[in-house]
């Protein structure tokens, strides 16, 4: 089954070109989908500004070439954090996970068998950018470093990343430790759908209490000046991010920044004294003044009915209807002081289902144009859950059935014979009758004769 309908916007007069304004979302192809004017010139060797919620990229240099993150790694470990774990967990410290850091490099002093909770491990990653903790919640997910890094390594491929390969949770330097601008904004872009994240991201303090092998409090103080208040570097609509160095890969940055309706993440790398910050900067001040992102419609306007139904024993019976809606809002990353046009939207879902259904499961898909040009592709999901009716119960409706049957026809012979019986009564009733009326009609003609002689 297809839809269509055709959404009509306010009819507008652009104050800048729009000329890739609806190219597909997350494109592999896509580097660079807008040239306006004012396009900064940044530092960096590479770096990225991508639409949070759209994921279209606003500006690139070098996106896809491979880099050494250092310790903007740690967002990925974090992402995995929160996936897999729950922050009121204990984690404990071995020893692979105090001693195996680089000697100087960063860390909050965690001691060999010092327990603290996940969400006090993740503010020690986020806001110190703490090795010996990164390697603590790698065992806490998966057993060990190296079980983790592989991990790391899956869950990018699963975000289209293709040029990433962790071989440790920390971002210490290893060759084979490797991303791209490009893939880390898409890490980026996927932690920011974690509420506990979102929490935690603007945090520029935190305590982390006495613990058994350490009787004072650790004062943590974020690292990233674009958050920093009394920095030089303040932004005032940075949201998060989180900050690497290692010599062979110098700074690197990434940020969260929002205005209005509209946030981006700016990916900087290979940056040189301060150029992160000052880079980073300018991409979000070139992306807000450009670049707004625009609701297209929401998810719940597009919900539909479809029949689920089960077929068992070459008969097809109906179970009843599933709602079907779009995985998400549908947004487009549009120049600024415009509105979106010509909207065409169109679903694509089958008139039935087979049973069983599964809430989430992907049932069609719908489809936003503008023109002929396919600005975005949604999934439908199944809003509920509908189950094949179990063995056990067709066995016990089966007996239902035959009893049913078994009564009716016990019915319907009782019937017969009850019929009969009352037939074969009224039968010999008038049987009985007629020979009574042919004796009385004999006796009547004897007496006739008699008196006749």
């Amino acid at each position: 089954m297809k839809q269509s309908f055709l959404i009509t916007f306010l009819s507008f007069c652009l104050t800048i070109p729009c000329f890739s304004a609806f190219a597909q979302p997350l494109s592999e192809a896509e580097t660079n989908l807008y040239t306006p004017l004012g396009e900064p010139e940044i530092c960096a060797e590479a770096g990225i500004l991508m639409d949070a919620t759209t994921g279209e990229i606003l500006y690139e240099k070098n996106s896809k070439n491979r880099m050494y993150p250092a310790s903007i790694t740690k967002l990925m470990t974090v992402l995995l954090a929160l996936e897999n774990g729950k922050l009121d967990d204990s984690i404990t410290f071995s020893h692979e996970a105090v001693y195996s850091i680089e000697p100087n490099s960063a860390h909050i002093a965690m001691q060999e068998g010092e327990q603290i909770t996940l969400e006090q491990a993740l503010y020690g990653i986020l806001l110190r950018s703490a090795n010996e903790v990164s390697n603590a919640v790698a065992e806490y997910v998966d057993g060990s470093i190296t079980a983790f890094a592989q991990h790391m390594t899956q869950r990018a491929k699963e975000l289209g990343c293709k040029t990433t390969n962790f071989v440790n949770a920390n971002g210490l330097f290893h060759e084979n430790h490797y991303t791209c601008a490009y893939d880390m904004a898409l890490i980026a872009k996927e932690l920011l759908k974690q509420d506990a994240y979102r929490e935690m991201m603007s945090a520029t303090y935190y305590e982390i209490p006495p613990t058994s092998k350490q009787p004072e409090i650790r004062y943590l103080h974020g690292q990233h000046q674009m958050l920093n208040k009394n920095s030089i570097y303040y932004y005032e609509y940075a949201t998060g991010g989180k900050t690497g160095y290692v010599s062979e890969a110098l700074n690197t940055l990434v940020t969260f920044a929002k205005k209005g309706d509209t946030e981006l993440i700016a990916v900087v790398l290979k940056c040189s004294g301060a150029e992160h910050y000052v880079d980073s900067k300018a991409l979000f001040e070139y992306g807000f003044a450009n670049f707004q992102t625009a609701k297209v419609f929401a998810a719940g306007d597009y919900t539909k009915t479809v029949e689920v139904v089960e077929t068992y024993k070459n008969k097809t019976s109906s179970l009843g209807n599933i709602t079907v809606a779009p995985k998400d809002d549908v947004y487009k990353t549009i120049p600024v002081n415009s509105t979106l046009s010509n909207i065409q939207v169109d679903l694509e879902y089958p008139e039935t289902l087979d049973a069983p259904v599964t809430a989430g499961q992907e049932i069609g898909t719908l489809t936003v144009k503008s023109g002929q040009k396919t600005i975005s592709t949604v999934p439908l999901l199944a809003q509920g859950t509908m189950e094949e009716t179990p063995e056990e119960t067709r066995l016990a409706q089966e007996k239902e059935k035959r009893d049913k049957l078994l009564r009716i026809a016990g019915i319907v012979l009782l019937g017969i014979l009850l019929s009969a019986m009352i037939l074969f009564g009224i039968t010999r009733t008038i049987g009985h009758f007629k020979r009574k009326q042919r004796r009385k009609q004999r006796a009547l003609r004897r007496k006739r004769l008699r008196k006749r002689n």
